[in-house]
């Protein structure tokens, strides 16, 4: 039997004990790579995945660690360099995602948002250039719809996400040849927590696909921009169901 695409491919993906970050972690781990699960406070969640992962006869480890901070980033590939023995797929999943009108806005809340969903990108992708370079690698950088279609009182989450799209671009160039950088712009595939069922139905009418997308959605274009072509980098693919047409 062939290899799996990802065979031998040691991967870290943060945000991993939760939502589509945990969708990402088993289905890369599926097509054969080694992940390292990262997490802030999910410890559980990143056990099961783990244990899951370990299951399909992959090598998996939790590593827990706050993102907002720079070391912590420093700290995390390091980590998944030691436990894999090298590092060839980094995957940026963990976010937050603040909802606040521009009152409630603050500087602390707006440091938030840049800093986990944008700057903390920055951050392991410096920190994991070396080995990436040294090893063909590929990012992934999780965007959102947000970026390019803003809407009322998201307006910190808009413009980080926006900055994840530029941090992918500006990415591609300053690690090519040697890596692809490419990042998913997903559309509603979790609503928050508390949407009555009818505004998941209408969410769903208002674009092409008629449906709303699902964190497994997410990960198989997370492991077509792993697996696929390298000539493939600098881009964003939206898996939004057509929303920004």
């Amino acid at each position: 039997m062939a290899d799996l695409p990802l065979s031998g491919r040691g991967a870290l993906v943060t945000g991993a004990g939760i939502r589509v970050g945990r969708a990402i972690a088993l289905a890369l781990a599926v097509e054969g790579a080694d992940v390292a699960v990262h997490y802030r406070s999910s410890a559980s969640g990143a056990e099961e995945v783990c244990a899951t992962i370990r299951a399909l006869g992959r090598r998996a480890a939790g590593i827990a660690g706050d993102l907002a901070e720079p070391a912590e980033c420093e700290r995390v590939v390091a980590e998944t360099e030691r436990v894999l023995g090298g590092l060839d797929l980094l995957v940026h999943s963990a976010s937050n995602f603040h909802r606040a009108s521009i009152e409630e806005t603050t500087p602390a809340l707006w440091d938030s948002a840049l800093n986990v969903n944008a700057r903390s990108g920055f951050l392991l992708s410096r920190a994991a250039a070396a080995m990436l370079r040294r090893r063909a690698g590929r990012i992934v950088l999780i965007s959102d719809f947000l970026a390019a279609r803003p809407v009322r009182n998201y307006l910190a989450h808009s413009v980080s996400k926006a900055a994840v799209e530029g941090l992918v671009r500006a990415l591609a160039i300053e690690l090519a040849p040697e890596v692809s950088v490419n990042g998913v712009a997903p559309g509603v595939v979790l609503p928050p927590d508390g949407t009555f069922p009818e505004d998941e139905a209408s969410l769903a009418k208002s674009v092409p696909a008629r449906r709303n997308g699902t964190p497994e959605d997410v990960a198989q274009a997370v492991v077509f921009l792993c697996s696929g072509p390298a000539f493939i980098t600098g881009q964003i693919l939206r898996v939004d169901g057509g929303r920004v047409i």
